[in-house]
Order: structure tokens, then C-alpha cells, then sequence
């Protein structure tokens, strides 16, 4: 008799997803479309549910489910949801004081983004980053240039002028010791911020919202990354989501299904720093798929991230990785930018991730105005429709192996 084994799909995404109302559902319903593209006569269905597996955590549990007189259920998918736990002690902060934190980020990485260009480090894109970064710095300033523009608003009124009159005498201070005290400083300080903010607001979409969200999520992946900060908190929460898999479903092979920043997380988990892996995570953990993967723009960037690792469990499981060699973000694992094979994986372990090459587009070659409109960082949106959940994706490398594998069967 053969033992039944339920295929469990963990779901984590990446970051600003929630800002682009992404969500396990469309990831399913996606999966399901290239099941059905793919197959004749047959069709499939999904179903959702919320389940609690630990206090105050949720997360969404979607069926897929192949239609017939008795619909039978052959893939399972469990969102992890990350961001709240990752920006819980940053998100109550006012909007002035999260853009100076991100000044400060984008200050203190200086050094190495400058390095990065003349030593790449294998990661092909340091000029791209260099001029992300400082736009970065732009939004921050911004915001952080309301502080002049209030004052700016405030010197025509009397009481103030006179606070300034009193200030300057008290100290034996002349106009020019402190220009933005002076009329003529205050008033190009205006001007400055006027054109920053102008150009933020006109060429950038819902620029509040997105300064907001950038600034919460950018800075703590930063502190994920560089400190630790809710690292704990969130690989205890993602062990304990495999601990209730293992628990409640019938003998089941896990696999993660990450995006972006999201594909770090499970990194961190299948390859610990430190701790031992788990029962549950050694007895259950079958395969990755990493998306759009940042892993070399991080093995750049914060170089101690991916140090002492335990490759025990990375070594025997199944990783598909899936990248466009235009997304200025994803890992081909390649010592170059081409598309191809393979060359290495994590640190020393012996398993490198099976290569799909994905293109939404043409390739295009290097143009001046792509760079300057973040053409390659735009590209890390088109590994499917953001808007909708139709039409084709990448997810077609997804189903093309687990269809080879049988992991749809549930046997």
C-alpha cells in the first residue's frame, strides 16, 4: 500500500506586495491558468480559507482542486505573511522622522555603493543601484526639507520675525553667520525644497503613499539584513507555520514558493545561520522556488549576510530559480550576466538551482534613457500581471517541473 503524501506550498512574497495588492490568491489562480493551458479536457478550481496556526497570526490557506464528480484536492498553498512582523516597530513612526531614517541608510551606505562600481563583486548592475540610492536620498530630502519650508512660512509673521531679531542679538549674530536664518537663505531654501517636492509629486505616482511605504519597508529589510532586527521573530513564526503543516496535514512534502525579498526569508530558514535545522524543516522540506531572487545584490551589499551557513538541508532539496537577466534585482547564479546554467549556489554547498530564464519582453540593450527611468528595476515587476491574476507568467517553469516531479498527483 502506497503512502499517501500531500504536496504543501509555502507562499511568501516580496516586499511592497501588500502596496500592489498581491496576495496567495493570485499566485494560485496563476498556477491553476498554466495548469489548464496546459492540459486538455480538464479544469481546476480554488479555495480559500483563514486558519490561525499560532496566537494572533494568521494566514490564508488556498486549495487548488481538479473539477470532476468528486473534486479532488491536489495542491495546497499557505501564505506567510512577514511584512507586519518585519515592520511592526518602525511603521508608528511620523513620516518626517521614517524619511530621515532613510537619509541616514542611504549615507551610510555610500562607501560600498561607490566601491561596488569599480569592484562588482559579481553583482553586474552597481551603477543602477548607485542611482537608486540616490533618488532614495531625493524622496528623503524632500520630506525632510519640510522643516525649512515651515519655517519659510512662518517669516512674515511678526512674532516670529521678532523671536529671530531676539536669537541673533542674544548671540551677537549676523545674517550671514546662519543663512537659512536670513531672509534671502530662507528663500532659497524655499526655492530648493519647491523644486524637489514639485518634481517628487509630479513624476512619482501617489508620491506620499510611496515615500511612506518605502521608507518603512526599505530601511527595515535594512535592519533585517544588517542587524538582525525581527530575524528572530520572523523564522520563529515561519518554523512555527512548518510545524503546523506537519502537524495538520496528511504526511506532507513542503515546498516554499518565494518572490523577491520573500526568497531570502526561506533562504535564511533552509540555509540557518547558527541554529540546527529542525525535525519538521529536515523530515518535510522538499523544494524551492525562488523568483526574482536578490541574492547576489545582497551577497554585494551586505556581504556578512550569507557567511557560516549550514548546508545540510540545502544540499538535498529541489531549488528551480527563475530570472530575467534584464531584472537588476534577480540572481542567475552565473559569474556573468548571461543566460544559462548555474555556476554556484549558497556558499559551499554542492546544490545549484535548476536556471529558467523568463523575459516578459525583448531584451534590450543598455540605453541611456532605460537607466535613467529604471528600466531594469521595473523589469522585477513582469514575471507576471500585477493587476490580475489571467494571461501567462513565469509560473509556467513552476508547473513544467512539478508536472515532470508529479508533485500535482498528491501520491
Amino acid at each position: 500500500m502506497r503512502l499517501f503524501i500531500m504536496k504543501i506550498g509555502i507562499y511568501i512574497s516580496g516586499l511592497g506586495q501588500s502596496f500592489e495588492n498581491e496576495s496567495v490568491e493570485k499566485y494560485a489562480a496563476r498556477l491553476v491558468n498554466e495548469m489548464e493551458y496546459n492540459t486538455n479536457r480538464m479544469k481546476y478550481s480554488i479555495k480559500s480559507e483563514k486558519i490561525s496556526y499560532r496566537k494572533d497570526r494568521f494566514c490564508t490557506v488556498v486549495s487548488i482542486l481538479k473539477e470532476q464528480q468528486n473534486p479532488q484536492v491536489i495542491y495546497k498553498l499557505y501564505s506567510f505573511n512577514y511584512h507586519e512582523i518585519l515592520t511592526e516597530k518602525f511603521i508608528s513612526y511620523a513620516l518626517l522622522l521614517k524619511s530621515f531614517y532613510l537619509l541616514v541608510l542611504v549615507i551610510t551606505k555610500v562607501p560600498i555603493l561607490v566601491e561596488r562600481v569599480f569592484i562588482k563583486n559579481y553583482y553586474n548592475r552597481p551603477g543602477q543601484t548607485l542611482y537608486i540610492f540616490g533618488i532614495f536620498g531625493i524622496i528623503a530630502l524632500a520630506t525632510v526639507f519640510m522643516i525649512p519650508n515651515l519655517i519659510v512660512s512662518l517669516q512674515n509673521d511678526n512674532t516670529f520675525q521678532q523671536g529671530i531679531i531676539t536669537f541673533k542679538n542674544l548671540f551677537s549674530l549676523q545674517s550671514y553667520d546662519i543663512p537659512f536664518i536670513s531672509v534671502l537663505g530662507l528663500k532659497k531654501t524655499m526655492t530648493t525644497c519647491g523644486i524637489i517636492t514639485s518634481l517628487i509629486v509630479l513624476v512619482i505616482p501617489n508620491a506620499n503613499t510611496l515615500v511612506t511605504t518605502l521608507a518603512t519597508e526599505f530601511v527595515c529589510a535594512n535592519n533585517y539584513l544588517e542587524f538582525g532586527l525581527q530575524r528572530q521573530e520572523i523564522q520563529g513564526n515561519l518554523e512555527k507555520l512548518v510545524d503546523y503543516i506537519s502537524e495538520n496535514e496528511d504526511n506532507p512534502s513542503i515546498h516554499f514558493h518565494t518572490y523577491s525579498f520573500g526568497s531570502i526569508l526561506a533562504l535564511d530558514y533552509i540555509f540557518p545561520f547558527g541554529a540546527n535545522h529542525s525535525n519538521n524543516a529536515k523530515n518535510h522540506i522538499e523544494a524551492l522556488i525562488t523568483i526574482g531572487t536578490p541574492f547576489e545584490f545582497i551577497q554585494s551589499y551586505y556581504p556578512d549576510f550569507y557567511k557560516e551557513r549550514k548546508i545540510d538541508l540545502g544540499n538535498i532539496i529541489l531549488w528551480v530559480n527563475i530570472y530575467s537577466i534584464v531584472d537588476a534585482l534577480a540572481t542567475n547564479f552565473r559569474t556573468d550576466a548571461q543566460v544559462g546554467e548555474a555556476q554556484f549556489g549558497m556558499g559551499l554547498s554542492s546544490n545549484r538551482p535548476i536556471n529558467f530564464n523568463y523575459e516578459a519582453n525583448p531584451v534590450k540593450t543598455d540605453r541611456l534613457i532605460d537607466f535613467l527611468f529604471l528600466y531594469s528595476i521595473r523589469v522585477h515587476g513582469t514575471y507576471w500581471d500585477s493587476r490580475s491574476s489571467q494571461g501567462k507568467s513565469c509560473l509556467c517553469y513552476v508547473y513544467e517541473v512539478f508536472e515532470e516531479k508529479q508533485y500535482f498527483s498528491g501520491n
